[in-house]
């Protein structure tokens, strides 16, 4: 995956200044990965999401929009990081979090010069919760399955569905 996805796992576009009775102010928020633990391939998956190592947290490539909990259900399509753009994501509230539930990318193509032409279907689903005024932290958890390729070079993963799960913090941009 020479991109990123997350939450992937989260949420994207629009904008608007409320601010939920939740906490959670709707708006474009920056969002970071500061952990990532994979277990599809032992490991492998994390550099993809935190490049510069664990101890470095990694932005996402493009802000995320995050509705107050009075404007959910709320469904758009949002972009994190090539090759992740374009999912359609439904986010809903519970007390006060957000709340992703089985949103889905057909066809994600993992390392071009790793594994070829393999592509992956990924499901998310993540939890936001308010951390303070404008900062949230959340986890997203990315489910990979059904890897196919023309060129016999996907990887094999420790199971099917596999996931790997990333630990997420958001400041309101």
């Amino acid at each position: 995956m020479s991109g990123w996805i997350l939450l992937f796992a989260v949420i994207g576009a629009g904008c608007s200044g409320d601010t939920a009775s939740s906490g959670i102010a709707g708006g474009e928020y920056q969002f970071f990965t500061v952990a990532a633990d994979d277990s599809c391939l032992d490991g492998a998956l994390e550099a993809i999401f935190m490049p510069e190592g664990p101890a470095t947290a990694h932005p996402f490539e493009f802000p995320v929009f995050l509705p107050a909990a009075d404007a959910t259900p709320s469904t758009y399509d949002v972009s994190f990081r090539e090759p992740f753009v374009g999912m359609t994501v439904t986010v809903d509230s519970s007390g006060e979090n957000l709340v992703i539930s089985n949103s889905v990318i057909d066809a994600v193509r993992l390392d071009t010069d790793r594994y070829g032409d393999c592509d992956v279907t990924i499901s998310i689903d993540a939890d936001i919760t308010p951390a303070g005024a404008n900062t949230a932290m959340g986890e997203a958890i990315l489910s990979l399955s059904n890897a196919r390729g023309s060129e016999n070079r996907c990887p094999a993963f420790d199971a099917d569905p596999c996931q790997v799960t990333l630990t997420l913090h958001a400041e309101l941009l």
